[in-house]
């Protein structure tokens, strides 16, 4: 006997809310329609539809999103790094818990080997009368920073990936479904150790853009684009017999903003924005003048420096976009300025390696330097010069002598601590050559360097922020 059925996939939404509310209008239309048809149908995510880089997402603590996901109709979705990366533990559990769409995640645990809060690490779904459809999602582990910032244990995916497929045969599958949250390069290497084990991947993570499936040993890939400009199908011909496909057909929707958008999903956006714009409100200080760009940093740098009792901060000019006008400084205003997502950290360095970073600050060619990922907001922002707090220096036209470290000469083989963000531990990321050989002692994984910022003004209380 032979079952069709159409796949419906999206990735990477990354909170982007005005095109998610033409997105998931189509998704419903379409999904209408096959029903209407008396089609098999499935609605997949392949990951990263949370982003806590947007107030609406940060704000309701990602609950807008299990809200949204539910009320489109989405019968399973994996697991990004937005998901991961950017959450306490405690909140990941909370969220994998509270919604009703199943996360699927088999290659990352709890320390003792336990899925994640109320995580999946497989899932048999039925669609229509007879078709059964096995569907699993993996994770790209980015090393060992989940192990190291959550304490979560990583497994070897293609084991962990053999196991969920046997299972899921035993279970009497007709198709393996594999929503990967590995990339698409990734997912053209592990489909060469897959064939005859897995059917279908459905990719996300590197935002890849295939008009049509593509086809690598015998299994299936598809990935649709992100940020919902697209909504992926994928129809199946499977003999039940056999349990193979015996035709497919795959393309991509193209969603435009002037689409309609969805009646249900724009109240759920709105209910958020109510919540969000309470939280964003909150005053945290306030300037009797404008601050530039320059002295947002220098402030970041001095927080960071304070937070973690260091003898010197420094901040990266890509930590923020921008300044901020004089008056009352709300969560609102520097979030709006403070989009990346970079933890912060206690570093070693040696005072050779300080002086070395004044000197590389003045270097154009490395201040110009565009950043994507790692954390960054927005892609392509430059890393910018740095902001230093407790280091003092003589500048006579990029001549740099006297530097001084709270009123001391700089020694250039002691061993100093420093406050900053993750991007100043590496080289290849923020561009400084004088951070190499840098050594971390500390990082807060449950804060944001952002969120460092705010509790410094809340403190502060010099004569520019002296109302509060």
């Amino acid at each position: 006997m032979k079952q069709t059925i159409t796949i419906i996939h999206t990735n990477d939404l990354h909170a982007n809310y005005e095109q998610l509310l033409r997105q998931a209008a189509y998704i419903k239309k379409r999904i209408k329609e096959l029903k209407a048809e008396n089609e098999n149908y499935l609605l997949l995510d392949g990951g990263d539809h949370l982003d806590m880089s947007i107030n609406e997402c940060l704000a309701t603590q990602g609950k807008i999103h299990l809200e949204m996901l539910e009320d489109v109709g989405y019968n399973a979705m994996s697991v990004g790094n937005n998901e991961l990366l950017r959450s306490t533990p405690e909140l990941i559990r909370k969220q994998s818990l509270e919604t009703t769409v199943p996360w699927l995640l088999l290659n990352l645990t709890e320390r003792d080997g336990s899925t994640i809060g109320g995580m999946k690490e497989s899932l048999l779904l039925k669609a229509g009368d007879y078709l059964k459809v096995g569907v699993f999602g993996a994770t790209d582990q980015f090393e060992d920073l989940y192990e190291n910032k959550h304490g979560f244990r990583n497994r070897d995916t293609l084991t962990s990936i053999k196991r969920a497929v046997n299972d899921l045969s035993n279970q009497g599958a007709d198709l393996i479904i594999f929503l990967s949250h590995m990339g698409y390069e990734a997912d053209l290497e592990l489909a060469k150790s897959l064939r005859g084990v897995v059917d279908v991947i459905v990719g996300a993570h590197t935002h890849t853009v295939l008009e049509s499936p593509i086809v690598e040993s015998g299994v299936i890939i598809v990935q649709a684009g992100s940020h919902g400009k697209y909504v992926g199908e994928l129809k199946l011909e499977i003999d039940l017999e056999e349990k193979k496909i015996e035709k497919y057909a795959g393309n991509l929707i193209k969603i435009n903003l002037d689409s309609e958008c969805d009646p249900s999903m724009t109240e759920i956006l709105e209910r958020g924005r109510k919540e969000t714009n309470e939280f964003l409100s909150e005053i945290l200080s306030y300037t009797e003048e404008p601050l530039p760009h320059e002295d947002i940093i220098k402030l970041m740098a001095d927080g960071i420096r304070k937070f973690w009792d260091a003898e010197i901060g420094i901040m990266y000019g890509g930590a923020a976009i921008g300044g901020m006008e004089k008056g009352e400084l709300t969560r609102c205003k520097v979030l709006d300025i403070c989009k990346s997502m970079h933890s912060p950290v206690l570093i070693e360095m040696k005072g050779k390696q300080i002086a070395g970073l004044i000197h590389d600050s003045l270097r154009e060619e490395i201040t110009s330097k565009k950043v994507y990922g790692n954390g960054f907001r927005p892609h392509g922002i430059t890393i910018g010069s740095l902001g230093f707090s407790g280091v003092l220096w003589t500048d006579q036209n990029g001549d740099i002598s006297e530097i001084k470290v709270n009123g001391e000469r700089l020694q250039d083989e002691r061993v100093y601590t420093v406050g900053s963000g993750t991007p100043l531990l590496y080289e290849e990321v923020c561009g400084y050559t004088s951070v190499k050989g840098c050594k971390m002692i500390d990082i807060g994984n449950t804060l944001m360097v952002k969120d460092v910022f705010m509790v410094y003004l809340k403190k502060k209380t010099h004569k520019l922020l002296n109302k509060i």
